[in-house]
């Protein structure tokens, strides 16, 4: 079959593709996908953009996606947005849309290459929103985007049975949530007495929880 020849470079591809998949189906997110495309193509799919309301077309682009959270394409274009936010470096204000995605994309994963693409993509997403969410003043809020995040990170970790993605996202957890971390590997370690569960889980969750219990 003969292949036609694509214009753009791979974050440009991507963009078009958003565009022209959920402009018509998805209206409410029309307009942004399409602002989203225009600069692509004036600036490319990559690197800092030259314009001062990025970061807001961003923010209310995440905003109405959290209305349509029940819908079947809520995942795709929330990320979709959030990965144009990370090519070009825009700062994301507006997280919880993108938690909530990353877990349905997690529960959604059927094999260790689908969960190992999640892990890397909640790891971009942790790094990119770190200066704004780090500090996680709200700790009287368990559904706060930095918690969830963090503790999803963890668990998709944990369901690739991997050593090393356990590990870094095991550092990562205890960094980021000091006061949480004893429970976290308490209630993780408990779930992990089952016969179904590998070993080596057991273990790492084992010597997670002796360190902070």
């Amino acid at each position: 079959m003969a292949q036609t020849i694509q214009f753009g470079d791979p974050g440009e591809l991507a963009t078009r593709e958003l565009s022209r998949r959920f402009s018509q189906s998805r209206p409410e997110v029309a307009r942004f996908l399409a602002t989203f495309e225009a600069l692509d193509r004036q600036y490319g799919g990559h690197g800092p953009l030259p314009v001062e309301d990025a970061e807001d077309l961003v923010a209310a682009a995440l905003t109405d996606m959290a209305h349509l959270e029940g819908s079947p394409e809520f995942a795709e274009i929330t990320l979709g947005i959030a990965l144009w936010a990370l090519r070009h470096e825009v700062a994301i204000r507006v997280v919880e849309p993108i938690a909530n995605a990353l877990a349905l994309r997690s529960n959604e994963a059927r094999n260790r290459e689908e969960l190992a693409a999640v892990f890397g993509l909640m790891q971009g997403v942790i790094a990119h929103v770190s200066p704004l969410l780090s500090a996680d003043l709200e700790r009287s809020n368990p559904e706060r985007p930095w918690r969830i995040l963090h503790a999803n990170f963890a668990i998709t970790a944990i369901r690739t049975e991997d050593p090393q993605m356990m590990s870094y996202a095991f550092d990562a957890l205890d960094a980021a949530l000091p006061d949480e971390r004893a429970g976290f590997y308490a209630e993780a370690l408990a779930l992990a007495m089952g016969p179904r569960i590998a070993p080596a889980v057991r273990e790492a969750l084992e010597a997670r929880h002796q360190r902070w219990n």
